[in-house]
């Protein structure tokens, strides 16, 4: 085959160099250069929530293009100036959408900790659009043929020394990519496939804004009493969250952030308002009957489970496996096993040695050691 469709270098479009040029003259600090930044981090003081939107749209189809302009670049490999057909194809790949790794490393940092009405706007748009974006990423004409072709030439490649282990792995692990997204469906099917991705994107993000969300609501309303044992540092955070959510002068808040429930589990003397926190914070996502995670769960189960029908998978996790070291959910189900056994010793025994402990000190639990004396005594 002398005409596969691919040069080295890969040749810029026009479209994509525009687009490149708009982002580094904008004025939305998501696209422009982050050159004269320290360290060249983002500009997180001028980053707003209505940035996103407009930030994906140009990185998304500076990304297109990037992924277009490989696909549609002829290479004559009978030429003896062909050039490297590792880089043309794979490498230019590998550079493929730098603008939306940018932009998307600032959004994944925002929605994961900063939970504002304004970001769960953005992130409840977006999800099912990045979702598309990524499955039409791997739907580009003649893309797929050439990963394709570059996986076939890696093992006689590696034999003459002409690539290391390393290209022929890239190689391997694309090619499977693309397998694993439907590169191989016929249209109809990869309709479908990106449908259920889109609704699995959306889902999982409802289902996630539902547990910050009763992070966010539910709080302990407590006295500078009740937080006997509890260092200075969070008796300070917590007659802070009074502050913000505006409640008395003497009022503390124990709220379901982990920086609150980890340190007061660990340092409250008081059994029954850890046993509070400790069951709050395990029934983040069901705490309101507006917002219920059960529902959304069995949703994403069968989504998953269709997921796993087209790839000719009797369930998820036997398509899930099947890129893992364990490669079988019987091989991932025994590992768990052996650990869950030698787990359980472990915690046993630790669990022996602080009741031992209580012993000697005269004292004794209703009901033993609990999940939620488990740091207190562990201190």
């Amino acid at each position: 085959m002398a005409l596969l469709g691919v040069t080295s270098p890969v040749v810029v479009t026009s479209s994509t160099t525009e687009v490149t040029n708009a982002a580094i003259e904008s004025d939305n600090p998501l696209l422009r250069s982050w050159s004269n930044q320290p360290f060249n981090l983002p500009p997180f003081k001028d980053i707003r929530a209505e940035h996103f939107v407009p930030a994906f749209e140009v990185a998304m189809a500076a990304h297109i293009g990037d992924l277009e302009a490989i696909a549609s670049t002829p290479i004559d490999l009978s030429s003896p100036v062909c050039g490297d057909v590792f880089d043309s194809i794979l490498g230019a790949y590998d550079r493929a959408g730098a603008l939306l790794w940018k932009v998307e490393a600032v959004y994944d940092n925002y929605i994961s900790s900063l939970n504002t009405p304004d970001m769960q706007e953005v992130q409840t748009k977006m999800s099912p659009i990045l979702s598309r974006h990524n499955s039409k990423a791997y739907d580009i004409p003649n893309l797929f043929e050439k990963i394709s072709f570059i996986y076939e030439m890696r093992e006689d490649k590696l034999k003459r020394g002409e690539w290391n282990d390393e290209q022929a792995r890239l190689a391997e692990r694309v090619y499977i990519e693309f397998l694993r997204m439907g590169a191989k469906f016929d249209a109809a099917t990869k309709g479908e496939y990106a449908d259920i991705k889109a609704e699995l994107a959306s889902l999982e993000t409802k289902f996630m804004q539902n547990v910050l969300k009763d992070e966010e609501e539910w709080e302990l309303v407590l006295t500078k009493k009740d937080m006997e044992g509890c260092p200075a540092d969070i008796i300070a955070a917590a007659r802070q969250s009074a502050i913000e959510r505006k409640k008395g002068p003497d009022d503390h808040v124990i709220t379901l952030g982990r920086s609150m429930v980890e340190p007061f589990l660990s340092y409250s003397s008081r059994r029954d308002l850890r046993k509070t926190v400790f069951d709050a914070f395990s029934k983040r996502g069901e705490l309101s009957s507006e917002r219920d995670n059960l529902k959304i769960a069995v949703e994403m189960l069968r989504l998953r489970k269709r997921q796993a029908q087209l790839h000719k998978k009797k369930s998820f996790s036997e398509w899930k496996f099947e890129d893992t070291m364990a490669q079988t959910p019987e091989n991932g189900m025994k590992l768990l096993n052996d650990v869950w056994v030698k787990a359980k010793d472990s915690a046993n025994r630790e669990r022996e040695m602080m009741e031992d402990f209580l012993s000697e000190k005269g004292e004794k639990l209703d009901g033993g050691i609990q999940p939620w004396d488990w740091r207190y005594y562990a201190e």
